[in-house]
């Protein structure tokens, strides 16, 4: 649970999905995402496990220009500038880097991917339309394409009219479920590259373990 995650879309599409397909409303979505030049966002992020009757949230913010990230979730702050990735840890004084790869592991090594590419990689399943503090919201039900991956269902909600994230939720084969309520999510925002870069210079007594 202590890998990084994190996240999310401007275009308002006047896209009419009603009485559409479960692969209509996502590719609407993901189109929708596709779009998003930035985006940040504030959200929850909730570890749940039925059977030991464990649920543990804590509270999160990201930032996402292009491929580039800067996520700040459970005592991390974990920068990615395209290439490199700083996670730093600042009650410990300590920053790891990295330089991740398209394999390296689980939906957290990567949060941008949290919110695009769901048409390419999932079969998608329509569950229906729900009213939610006023807000018409689509849930879908996705299920991944690659077979290897951590999770065996994905479960997507997301206003009808903006097309913007509410709720994702992935149900892990290791029976772990992940659950992210976004809480603020903000479209286009104006960020700079300085954003998602980590100086280790400006931290003094810094401890630092470089795996690249």
């Amino acid at each position: 649970m202590k890998k990084t995650v994190f996240f999310l879309l401007v275009v308002c599409l006047t896209i009419n999905v009603s009485g559409q397909n479960g692969k209509d409303i996502v590719n609407a979505f993901s189109v929708k995402m596709q779009n998003l030049t930035s985006l940040s966002a504030k959200f929850s992020f909730t570890l749940e496990n039925l059977q030991e009757k464990i649920t543990d949230t804590h509270e999160g913010e990201i930032v996402v220009k292009g491929k580039k990230y800067n996520l700040e979730l459970m005592g991390m702050q974990s920068y990615y500038d395209g290439v490199t990735k700083w996670q730093y840890n600042k009650d410990a004084n300590e920053v790891t880097i990295s330089k991740p790869t398209v394999i390296e592991g689980g939906f957290f090594d990567d949060p941008t991917k949290l919110f695009k590419d769901y048409e390419k990689n999932f079969k998608s399943k329509f569950i229906g339309e729900q009213v939610v503090k006023g807000r018409n919201i689509y849930e879908l039900e996705l299920y991944p394409i690659d077979l290897k991956t951590p999770y065996s269902k994905l479960n997507l909600m997301f206003d009808k009219k903006t097309l913007e994230p509410v709720q994702i939720k992935y149900q892990g084969k290791d029976g772990n479920n992940y659950i992210i309520l976004v809480k603020v999510f903000r479209s286009n925002v104006i960020v700079r590259d300085e954003r998602f870069t980590f100086e280790p210079k400006k931290h003094k007594g810094i401890e630092i373990i470089d795996m690249r």
